[in-house]
């Protein structure tokens, strides 16, 4: 509950020309993407301490919480310390041999 609280505090009051930064060094692992939109059929999550209790925040989660509230022209960096963190945030653009593309099933 303190994560979620968390991002929601980084984007509530975001406007554009805001620069936001998130850092988060903890446990990353997988689960299953009931809904099958991941491409490898695994949401990556992050482990909060209570995560057997309160369960994993998934990258769609962050998402939620962190990107799509922000307006435009607001810049967040963000660093993920953690196992299978390359596609933490779901986001709808990668970028492979130095071209960024839109991923179809972000």
């Amino acid at each position: 509950a303190n994560i979620e609280e968390g991002l929601r505090w980084l984007a509530e009051d975001a406007q554009p020309g805001d620069a936001l930064f998130l850092h988060f060094s903890g446990h990353g692992a997988q689960q299953v993407d009931p809904n099958g939109y991941e491409e490898d059929g695994m949401h990556e999550t992050i482990l909060p301490v209570d995560f057997k209790q309160a369960g994993m925040i998934t990258d769609d989660d962050v998402n939620n919480l962190v990107v799509q509230p922000l307006p435009q022209h607001v810049r967040l960096t963000v660093i993920m310390d953690c196992c299978h963190s390359g596609t933490g945030l779901d986001l709808p653009y990668i970028q492979k041999s130095g071209q960024w593309r839109e991923e179809t099933n972000p």
